[in-house]
């Protein structure tokens, strides 16, 4: 297996070695901007490249005809003033190359323009050149990521594979005793969660043609970012309130967690197509009313641990009802392979 390293810089030789050629074959004055802007795109994943490109080629244009416009507005019998701008534009390409890619490459096109004014003579035709070049090589690099040494992320195994660890929490917590696990998982799970934020935009651009879509991929991440939310405050009160607990508050809350691991890994199968059955949050809340029907004078004086299970119950609710959401919205991107039994469990009529 060839590291993500090596695989980067194979694409980068292969995409500068094309680049070179249009250029020679096509004859191009100023074909090094291809080549720059293949190098410059290669990137980790095919999402991460086809981002790029995208910011590429519009902050390019974009840059490059505001730069334009401001270099025939300034007078140019003032060289002082040009030299000052450009350096403007480099520190602002240096001082936003961390925080906002884009706005980086909109100054670093405009520092273009004012370094080739102040070297010769800049026009509106260099800047058309200027905008050609890096699309050619913007799709140099796209060809190049897609069908050499191609890095895609999987989706569905990065998702069931975070689904899998939520439960994991879930089970430690509610089903067993050992905290020092449960706090560590708990913290990795949240770590992960951010992780795959962070990746989130690259990824929304791998799924422009896909099945899961970059809308159904958006709105599936909020609802995990809620059940992660929701699982560690569960997690987290639970560990306090479970010593003030009734047994049959506690046996309430423990089938709650039981329901909320079973939908889980019903969301798993249907991410991978099999047929699933997933339980209506009604069933979790069912629980709630029937320990309100045993003892409705300890609710109805406002007892603070009664509060605190009626709580935690709620919370166990709405944490389903969500996770009932994001079923109906895999089971839409992934319909099952044979006829899918979608029913709930206890469902009357």
């Amino acid at each position: 297996m060839l590291k993500t390293t090596t695989k980067m810089a194979m694409q980068a030789s292969i995409a500068i070695s094309i680049a070179e050629m249009v250029r020679l074959y096509a004859q191009l004055d100023r074909g090094y901007w291809i080549t720059l802007t293949a190098m410059a795109l290669t990137a980790q994943t095919w999402g991460e490249s086809v981002k790029r490109s995208f910011e590429r080629v519009g902050m390019t244009a974009l840059g490059g005809m505001i730069g334009t416009v401001l270099y025939f507005y300034v007078p140019h019998d003032m060289p002082g003033l040009l030299v000052t701008i450009l350096l403007l534009f480099v520190f602002f390409t240096v001082y936003t190359l961390k925080i906002a890619h884009l706005l980086s490459v909109f100054f670093l096109t405009g520092f273009v323009v004012f370094l080739f004014a102040i070297l010769g003579n800049w026009n509106w035709q260099m800047l058309q050149m200027r905008i050609f070049d890096t699309a050619i090589g913007a799709v140099i690099a796209l060809g190049v990521g897609c069908f050499f040494f191609s890095n895609r992320t999987d989706v569905r195994d990065l998702l069931c594979g975070y689904l899998q660890k939520m439960k994991a929490v879930i089970a430690n917590v509610f089903f067993t005793r050992n905290q020092a696990r449960t706090a560590v998982t708990g913290k990795a799970l949240a770590d992960e969660f951010q992780q795959i934020k962070k990746d989130a935009c690259s990824i929304r651009y791998e799924l422009l043609f896909h099945r899961l879509n970059p809308h159904r991929f958006h709105t599936l991440l909020n609802q995990i970012e809620y059940c992660t939310l929701t699982v560690l405050n569960l997690t987290e009160s639970y560990e306090w309130l479970m010593a003030y607990l009734s047994p049959d508050e506690r046996e309430a809350v423990l089938q709650a967690a039981k329901t909320t691991i079973e939908n889980i890994e019903a969301l798993v199968s249907c991410f991978n197509q099999h047929t699933s059955k997933f339980v209506s949050a009604a069933d979790v809340s069912e629980l709630l009313n029937q320990a309100i029907a045993r003892d409705p004078g300890r609710f109805a004086s406002l007892e603070s641990n009664a509060l605190g299970f009626f709580s935690v119950m709620y919370i166990f609710t709405r944490l389903n009802q969500v996770l009932g959401e994001a079923y109906a919205l895999i089971k839409g991107a992934y319909p099952p392979e044979k006829s899918l039994e979608c029913k709930a469990i206890g469902e009357r009529g």
